[in-house]
């Protein structure tokens, strides 16, 4: 995912966030506004008490329920944050009207008692608007209380001097007000913090299904870019398989029919995994296709597609390669090498590696590549692999090696080239184990069969292309 395309998811969750805090904003002042209405209710049913009943308390009430209408409006055409803050800011005042009314009237005890209660919407400001704005309101109920002590301490003096008597009383709500604001700060910095990391973890999770996602695409689009493998060709039987170590590969093998009844067949390996390697495998293989109409000889095609990529550019990506050109006619295979692991040719108990050593394609210009012909004989197996087999690994970190797979090509099914190319993969993921494949693995498999003997692969009636990728 690009990061204009990530900023949008994380600006897009932003959104979804906001709506969500609007919809908890709603809910919660929705509450806070009926409960406002049923204490209004109550304290105008307990007005109708004689000793209670006060022109001043009744016009707070009367006040109140405007103010409640107001705010119903307010949230009914989803302003909702005005709302709150016309309800908030209306209760403090109801409080401060009630607690100067008894200070004025010398009642020390229910102006400290009124006091007292003004931090609760420390608690609820904080609630449904933020920090912030309860910051704010605890500073202005702090002046205000201040002032109201001072006030009244003028008025009624005392022995002990307007500054003492003042502070007293004033300097225990303040540590009250810091300490609760200080408190609901934290929890919403907290709220904040993790509202922001869950964001994160939801547009990392988004490009993360979106890359494997992509991956898959990609992964299926490489899988259809390898050759339906014709059973047979003459008496040469081909078996191939390919797995990617992660969703796409580097590895690849293609086959190809030339226009004078020749057939061409690529085994090759693009340095590095996944995606950079697997567009690389893309670009050398339209190469590689494209030269092999124009050249009749592996050399010469090896060195227009190694001259195309150093010209074009190969991003300090290098490709090994087979290529080879089978005669169907003459059983004569005739191939050059670029850097790739060299054949294991197969002929009675005899192994040999054959080929002569190059550099991979686009590693450097004008590189001179040698080409062999070999004469396939009757019983004889030509294997082809990249170097993820030897280079495999297993628990305690040993390679399979040249060794073991010398070995392994010496032991595997003589008759039948999907079987020995089925016991070599069993083998190197067996030696694996647990462990992850570390690189990706390709192999293809000829098989020369004699003039009368029966194709085993047509004897278990595979057809035409069955012989495949990473889906064995």
């Amino acid at each position: 995912m690009k990061k204009a395309e990530q900023q949008f998811v994380i600006d897009a969750f932003r959104q979804l966030e906001n709506e969500d805090e609007r919809f908890r904003l709603r809910r919660n002042l929705r509450i806070l506004h009926y409960t406002v209405i049923t204490l209004t209710i109550v304290a105008l049913l307990v007005m109708l008490i004689p000793p209670f009943a006060h022109p001043f308390y009744y016009a707070i009430v009367l006040v109140s329920l405007f103010i409640n209408g107001l705010v119903e409006w307010l949230m009914r055409t989803q302003r909702e944050q005005a709302g709150a803050i016309t309800l908030i800011v209306w209760m403090n005042l109801g409080i401060w009207l009630i607690l100067s009314a008894n200070g004025l009237g010398g009642d020390l005890l229910r102006m400290t008692q009124f006091a007292a209660t003004t931090p609760l919407f420390v608690v609820i400001a904080s609630l449904l608007l933020g920090w912030r704005f309860s910051g704010a309101l605890t500073i202005v109920n702090l002046v205000f209380i201040f002032v109201a002590y001072l006030v009244f301490f003028t008025l009624f003096p005392t022995d002990r001097g307007l500054f003492k008597d003042t502070t007293s009383l004033f300097i225990p709500l303040l540590l009250y007000f810091v300490l609760l604001w200080a408190a609901v700060s934290f929890y919403q910095r907290l709220l904040a913090e993790s509202r922001q990391r869950l964001n994160q973890a939801r547009a990392q999770l988004m490009h993360d299904q979106i890359l494997r996602h992509d991956l898959e695409i990609a992964h299926a689009l490489q899988r259809r870019m390898y050759p339906r493998l014709p059973a047979q060709i003459g008496n040469v039987q081909i078996a191939a398989r390919s797995e990617a170590a992660r969703e796409t590969s580097g590895d690849f093998y293609d086959f190809v029919e030339l226009p004078d009844q020749r057939y061409a067949l690529v085994v090759a390996d693009v340095t590095g995994k996944s995606i950079p390697a697997a567009l690389m495998m893309v670009m050398a293989r339209s190469i590689l296709r494209a030269q092999m109409m124009l050249h009749p000889s592996p050399t010469a095609i090896l060195q227009a597609t190694n001259d195309a990529l150093c010209r074009d550019g190969a991003f300090g990506q290098y490709v090994t390669a087979f290529l080879g050109i089978l005669d169907p006619i003459t059983t004569t295979l005739t191939f050059a090498t670029a850097g790739h692991p060299f054949p294991y040719l197969r002929r009675g108990y005899q192994i040999e590696e054959i080929g002569h050593g190059s550099l991979p394609l686009g590693a450097k210009p004008d590189a001179v590549y040698e080409e062999m012909s070999l004469r396939l004989q009757a019983g004889d197996q030509l294997f082809l692999l990249t170097d993820g087999f030897f280079e495999e690994r297993n628990a305690n970190r040993e390679l399979f090696g040249f060794d073991r797979l010398t070995v392994l090509i010496a032991h595997a099914d003589p008759r039948d080239p999907q079987k020995a190319l089925d016991e070599i993969w069993e083998a190197v993921s067996e030696f694996r184990g647990s462990r992850e494949q570390s690189d990706d693995m390709t192999a293809v498999v000829l098989q020369v069969l004699s003039d009368h003997e029966p194709s085993p692969l047509a004897q278990r009636a595979i057809p035409v292309g069955a012989t495949t990728t990473a889906d064995h």
